[in-house]
Order: structure tokens, then sequence, then C-alpha cells
């Protein structure tokens, strides 16, 4: 029960350092303004192309609006008010006002591949028109997966009906939920897949995210109503900026919950490093019998590490035991919660010298030399504990 406690607080700890680093809060924040900006003409382009698919172009429309409305809750008359009017004055569209739709929303898109990257830690330079036409093709997948979404929920409440047909036993009300939730988690999914910057991400974390953003937006979905009735005294304070208020902070968890989905990945998919970094910064006994039992080696003495000349695939971390290495005649001692072999991990190149046993027995750990670049390139804290120990080798 303790090692749980210990492993929750770490989890714990590191998931909420993660959403700080990432300034979690300013990143939905941004993303509900762009979104808020961009929404009336993503939603007149989704619509017009849907509708050049879709024979009945209402089921389109009381669709975006069913949509709309669980985001912008007290806007969503106004805005497919306004949309409506605006595709009826607008019979025949040539491709120029499609090339101004798609510029004009192509903020949002922008806003969500920084996030990714951002929460990723990925760095990727490109031209102003390559971005701009990767932000297009986002929003060309976008309106393709609202058309998926709103194929399939045509067919949903049929697909319930015949379910609880064939299970009588089963409530069609919630074979109806259960179905729309594995729909939602199948798209966001998709959508995580196509933008995420980091390629080797497994599917069933993809998964593991998707499920997280929907399982938030369905407590969200739940509290509705006791938002909104908290909101009622908003107008003393509000008056008529009320139900743009109460829209804004809908928008803004809702965004939340998504953005939730890819910091959770993010966390799980670089678990391994965030334990090595503890190993680094604060090793602890309780760290190593949890996470580190399996990834401890045992030596005895005068056995060899490694050799002049050899490949340098680790850094070592000693648990238990004194090592010396030898390069080029200079001989150094490395005993308890030190390290050693990063020179030439860092430096890419082979191994400069060599390093033996030298008390009666030593644990050691290796640390693969992806995660340790890995931490060096992306962990500030991590940099600077680094260099300080290569400025005392530098000194000694």
């Amino acid at each position: 029960m303790k090692d749980f406690i210990w492993k929750s607080k770490f989890y714990f700890a590191h998931f909420s350092q993660n959403l700080s680093q990432h300034r979690f809060l300013s990143l939905c924040a941004t993303t509900s303004f762009y979104f808020l900006f961009t929404l009336i003409p993503f939603i007149i382009l989704i619509f017009l192309i849907l509708s050049k698919w879709v024979s009945n172009s209402d089921i389109i429309f009381n669709e975006l609006q069913n949509i709309t409305s669980n985001l912008l809750p007290e806007l969503s008359g106004k805005i497919m008010l306004q949309v409506k009017k605006f595709t009826d004055n607008s019979k025949g569209l040539g491709w120029f006002w499609f090339f101004i739709l798609f510029w004009a929303a192509s903020p949002l898109a922008n806003s969500l591949r920084k996030n990714f990257l951002i929460i990723f830690n990925k760095k990727i330079k490109r031209k102003f028109y390559v971005n701009k036409f990767i932000d297009i093709v986002i929003l060309l997948l976008v309106i393709f997966l609202f058309f998926i979404y709103i194929f399939i929920s045509k067919y949903l409440v049929d697909l319930a009906g015949l379910f609880h047909t064939l299970i009588p036993i089963s409530e069609k009300s919630v074979v109806l939920i259960l179905f729309s939730s594995i729909s939602l988690i199948m798209f966001i999914a998709i959508f995580f897949k196509i933008m995420t910057p980091e390629k080797k991400l497994p599917q069933s974390l993809l998964l593991v995210g998707a499920a997280a953003s929907c399982i938030v937006w369905i407590f969200l979905h739940e509290m509705f109503d006791l938002i909104m009735s908290m909101s009622q005294s908003y107008g003393i304070f509000y008056g008529s900026m009320r139900n743009l208020f109460i829209s804004l902070i809908w928008l803004f968890l809702n965004v939340a919950g998504f953005l939730f989905g890819i910091e959770l990945i993010a966390f799980i998919f670089n678990l391994e490093v965030y334990k090595f970094r503890s190993l680094f910064l604060h090793p602890s006994k309780s760290l190593l019998k949890i996470f580190f039992h399996s990834h401890i080696i045992r030596l005895q003495k005068k056995e060899v590490l490694f050799s002049y000349d050899s490949p340098s695939t680790s850094v070592y971390f000693i648990v238990d035991g004194q090592i010396k290495t030898t390069v080029h005649g200079n001989e150094r001692l490395f005993h308890n919660n030190q390290y050693f072999g990063e020179l030439s991990v860092i430096n890419n190149t082979k191994r400069l010298g060599e390093a033996v046993v030298v008390s009666d027995w030593a644990k050691i750990i290796k640390i693969p030399n992806s995660t340790f670049k890995k931490l060096l390139s992306e962990d500030l804290e991590f940099q600077n504990y680094v260099l300080r120990n290569l400025n005392k080798i530098i000194i000694n």
C-alpha cells in the first residue's frame, strides 16, 4: 500500500509539473480564443463543403447546431443564424471565397499544431507558406472527420434500437451513449494520430488519451445543468455580457478536456524518461525499490564495464559500490549516486578509457544513451546538473 501511495504521488507530481511547464491554462485560453475567433468561418466552411456531399443540407445544419450548442451554449443560436444568413445570401461561392474561408479558419489549426509541439517538446522550423499549407490540410482532415461523425451519428439511434431488439435487457439510451462514446474516442484518437509530432506513439496510447478526453467531456456534460444554474448570478456583474462569459468559460473547459488527453499521452510516453530524471536529480531508496529493482546489475570486483575504443551505448549510475575509470592515464573513483560514461555519449564517440569495479561488489544501472540525450536536450534542470558535474571534472 505504501508503494502504491508513493507511486501515485510520483505520477501526480510529475504530471502536474508537466502541466505547469507547458503553461496548460495559457494553452487552453489561447486555443479557446482562436476557436472563438475562427468559429463562424469554420462552421460556414464545414456547412458548405458537407452540403455538397449530403443531399439534405438540413441534416448538416442540425448536427452542426448540436455541436455548436455543446461548445457555446449561450451563443450557438446567434452563430448558426449568422451561418444561415451567409449561406443563403452566398449561393454558388467560387474558389476565391473558399480560399478566404480556409485562410480565416487557419489560425485555429495553427494554434492546435503549436500546442502539440509544445506538449511533446518538439521544435520544427518550416517556412510560412509551408505552415499555412499544413494548416489547410489539417482543416480538411477535421472537416472529413466531421463528415464521418455526422454520417455515423445518423445511424447510431437505429443501431442502438437494433441492439436493444436483439438483447432486450439492454437499455436503448445506455447503448446509444456507449456507441456514441466509442465512436467519439475513435475520432479523437485519429485526430491525435494526425496531429502528433511524435511518430512512435503506440496505438493503445492514443486510445487512452482519447478516452481520457471523452471522459472529461462526459463529466462536463453531466455538470452542464449545475454550471448553468450557478451562472444565474453572473448577470449582477456582467449584465448583458453574461451569455458571452458563460460561453467562454464552457468553451475553455471543453478545450481543457481535449488538451488534457494530449498531455496524458505525452506524459505516459515519456514516463521512463521522468523515472531516470528522478534517479539522477532525486535518488531515493523508494525510487530504486519501486521503479529500478529490475534494472539493477550486480557486479563483482575487477569486472570491466567498458574498455578503450568500445561503443558508447549507455551512461552508468552507481547504486552501491565503487567504480574506477581510467582515461589517458588519469584515474577517477566514483561512489554511490554518481554517474560516469556521459562524455562519450554526449560527443558520440567511442570510449576513451576503461571502467573497472574496485569494491568487493557493485550495483549499477544502465541508462540508454537515447534517454540521456533526451533528458539533456529537453530538461533545463538536468542540463544544469550535468554542466555542474562536467565543471567539477575540468577543475579536478
